[in-house]
């Protein structure tokens, strides 16, 4: 997803960063640009932004907790992107299905693994091998 490298919210040139994450993966706060996109998409909880910083929805409902394993998925998200570190597993059919129209294999693959990765169920039942990549993105993460 493109967003536009617009003047932030505050009135700066670039969005404050709020803290550094594992590997000094920056969240921070959305451009404007992002800003409408997570107001149309509440059920969007964060993303993995093009200048490889992580950004959540200021307009979704979720808890401290939630939160943070948001921010531990789309940091997994930025690493793989950065070091090449990218899951090459099979998809269940189960995966496939559900993520049907989500894009590229790569994508629903990187998804999957971050998802696993940060404990969330909607990445459906993990196999063996997807466990063996998670276990290895862990390490190289230093997580």
């Amino acid at each position: 997803m493109a967003h536009q490298r617009d003047e932030s919210s505050n009135g700066d040139t670039e969005p404050k960063i709020i803290r550094l994450l594992a590997n000094d993966i920056a969240w921070r706060e959305p451009w404007p640009s992002e800003n409408e996109f997570f107001k149309m998409r509440p059920e969007v909880a964060g993303l993995a932004a093009e200048d490889d910083c992580v950004v959540l929805n200021p307009y979704s409902n979720l808890s401290a907790n939630e939160k943070e394993a948001v921010l531990l998925n789309e940091s997994a998200r930025v690493f793989m992107r950065r070091s090449g570190f990218c899951p090459v597993f099979t998809l269940t059919a189960e995966q496939a299905s559900f993520f049907a129209n989500y894009g590229p294999v790569e994508a629903v693959r990187a998804t999957v693994a971050a998802r696993i990765f940060s404990g969330d169920p909607s990445a459906l039942e993990a196999t063996d091998e997807q466990f063996a990549f998670v276990q290895e993105l862990r390490k190289r993460m230093g997580s």
